[in-house]
């Protein structure tokens, strides 16, 4: 069987200070910023202002430093000034409260079923651990002193921070159920409230589950339940790894013994030696006891994993087999449209053969007339070699010369005189 791969995926920058807004270092703005809320009515661009930087800046803290849950008292010794702690942030947090962008703990972790309930309240009050409970909904924010106690949850620095915590795992390589505490390891969160708010925050997404399980939780990501097989599947790792352990301090008991026994001999105590030897020899049967139960543990989840292969397997054949008869019937494909389909193309085939065929032949032209005036040229020989007579005379002719002889120069006639008068 692999091992599981707990590389840790850092999630956080908790030794690197927050990126703070240039306006920081300006006192003049700062000291704006840190005054008292005037009401909305009195001037809305200053109300706005100041709660979209306020409302900016404590989500960029909760990402940077992965704490979606905090207390008033958390925010004003996170952005104190000088030493000097925001007097807007009452009223800041009251009204992202009641824009839905903080969510009370008390009704963060209400999921309507009875187990789920239980197991929070019994978890979050028994172990040691910094929650804390509003009894009453109506009291926040009426004093300072009840809100720097009052627990909250930014609920979209939760879903990032879940985000990322997805996507931490998937780089690990690593699925199936974890214990809380290997999951923080995993994605390098130390503290464990903070890591259950955002599972928690996963699992009203319906992309986790927790259980309890003895003093173990037990988390799942990326499925809204956890089942029997799942739970089987835990149990099976865990006594792998104790079995593990195991044989390795036998391993280092059995090489200790033999030590001690050679020590024995050189110094010739022989039944010291014995003894050595003797329990050198139990702890080889021990040992091949639990090499035996190891074996047949890792031999059932590789069982389990291939009849899970198995099962996907099988499921694509399903899906795929579902898909070609839906292609089928959309289609109207059938064997007896296939084999009519095919018997009409032979028959188009034969027809088209017999065309081609026809127009192959050659054209036969009518030679009657052709062959009834040969016969008369052969009924006339007497026109025919009279014919070829007039040709012999001709050849006999003499050849005409080749230049005909220069023409004679015509006779010039003499001017006439005149008589002289």
């Amino acid at each position: 069987m692999e091992k599981k791969e707990t590389s840790e995926v850092k999630m956080n920058n908790i030794h690197s200070p927050l990126k703070m807004p240039e306006c920081w270092n300006d006192d003049l703005r700062m000291d704006y910023l840190f005054s008292y809320f005037r009401p909305p009515t009195v001037n809305p661009l200053d109300y706005e202002s100041k709660m979209k930087f306020w409302s900016s800046v404590i989500e960029a803290w909760c990402l940077h430093y992965t704490k979606p849950m905090f207390t008033l008292a958390t925010l004003k010794k996170a952005f104190q000034r000088n030493g000097i702690a925001p007097c807007c942030l009452p009223g800041v947090v009251f009204n992202m409260h009641k824009d839905g962008d903080l969510v009370l703990h008390s009704d963060f972790v209400q999921i309507p079923q009875q187990s789920w309930t239980a197991w929070t309240v019994d978890l979050l009050v028994k172990k040691p651990v910094v929650w804390t409970y509003n009894k009453v909904k109506e009291t926040v924010l009426k004093t300072e002193e009840a809100a720097d106690n009052t627990v909250y949850i930014h609920a979209g620095a939760c879903k990032d921070i879940g985000k990322r915590l997805m996507s931490a795992l998937k780089r690990s390589h690593t699925n199936g159920l974890l214990e809380l505490s290997e999951l923080a390891k995993i994605c390098n969160m130390e503290d464990l409230d903070q890591l259950l708010v955002v599972v928690h925050g996963l699992r009203r997404q319906g992309k986790a589950a927790i259980k309890e399980e003895g003093d173990d939780v037990l988390v799942k990501l990326g499925a809204p339940s956890i089942t029997e097989v799942d739970v089987g599947i835990y149990s099976l790792r865990q006594n792998e790894q104790i079995l593990v352990k195991h044989l390795e301090q036998l391993e280092t008991e059995k090489e200790t013994a033999v030590e001690e026994a050679r020590t024995y001999v050189q110094k010739n105590m022989k039944q010291a030696a014995r003894s050595c030897l003797r329990k050198k020899h139990v702890l080889e049967k021990c040992m091949d006891k639990r090499f035996t139960a190891l074996e047949n543990i890792r031999m059932m989840l590789n069982r389990i994993q291939d009849a899970s292969s198995d099962a996907k397997i099988l499921e694509a054949y399903k899906m795929g087999l579902a898909a070609l008869k839906n292609t089928l019937d959309a289609s109207g494909l059938t064997e007896d449209t296939a084999t009519s389909t095919m018997v009409q193309i032979e028959e188009v085939l034969d027809v088209h053969n017999e065309i081609q065929a026809a127009m192959s032949k050659p054209v036969e032209e009518d030679d009657a007339d052709l062959e009834q005036e040969l016969a008369t040229l052969l009924k006339k020989p007497t026109e025919i070699e009279h014919k070829l007579k007039e040709l012999s005379i001709l050849d006999d002719l003499p050849e005409p010369p080749d230049s005909l002889p220069a023409a004679r120069p015509a006779k010039q006639k003499l001017p006439v005189m005149q008589p002289a008068l």
